[in-house]
């Protein structure tokens, strides 16, 4: 019996120790006719989304990786891990449905804080301006790099700004603060450290 199995496996292609797989658990194929779990690891087939509802298992963890990787990164680590695979288009159209694309700034929204902070800037005094866009304040820096770029393009003009820019009450998600002065320290405020407490030593004698 065992070696007509043998020749049948030898016939059809397949070697007598020849590993199959399903979607949970990994058999390794004997020269007998059982069938018994191996530690061998699965080779999953990779998936490729067709439907909407495709993408809603994997929308929790899609989310998580876009938080601290950029895009090209995600699709690899679902790719290669999660044997998930996807276009960048797909990707894309999923993100701005699911509102998860909150980590970059827009150039309409340092249009807008630009705009803010000039008008602020010549008002009688003159005030600062910070910037909070979906829950995190932006860095002053970002804004100057910005301003800097597209100074370069030709988008800093007054006109562009005064016409075709927002402000930023107008921007979703977009407010601004005037930050507290910092206190300068000053002579007269300094205080001196206390003087180090003396303690009275007392002798005892036996008796």
């Amino acid at each position: 019996m065992a070696q007509q199995l043998y020749l049948q496996l030898h016939y059809s292609g397949l070697s007598p120790t020849t590993e199959f797989h399903s979607p949970t658990t990994s058999y390794h194929r004997t020269s007998s006719s059982s069938l018994s779990p191996s530690p061998v690891m699965v080779v999953g087939t990779v998936f490729r989304p067709t439907r909407p509802e495709d993408w809603e298992p994997y929308r929790d963890l899609i989310a998580h990786l876009y938080t601290t990787m950029k895009l090209k990164d995600v699709m690899n680590e679902m790719h290669t891990k999660h044997n998930f695979k996807a276009t960048e288009k797909q990707y894309k159209t999923q993100i701005k449905k699911w509102n998860l694309d909150t980590k970059y700034t827009k150039a309409s929204e340092y249009m807008a804080m630009i705009k803010t902070k000039r008008r602020r800037e010549n008002e009688n005094p003159p005030k600062q301006t910070r910037f909070i866009l979906r829950g995190r304040p932006v860095d002053p820096k970002d804004i100057n790099r910005f301003e800097k770029r597209a100074s370069k393009k030709g988008m800093m003009k007054d006109e562009e700004l005064a016409y075709n820019t927002k402000e930023a009450e107008d921007i979703e998600d977009l407010v601004y603060i005037t930050p507290s002065p910092s206190p300068e320290p000053t002579f007269s405020s300094y205080a001196p450290p206390p003087a180090p407490t003396q303690y009275q030593t007392t002798d005892y004698h036996q008796q």
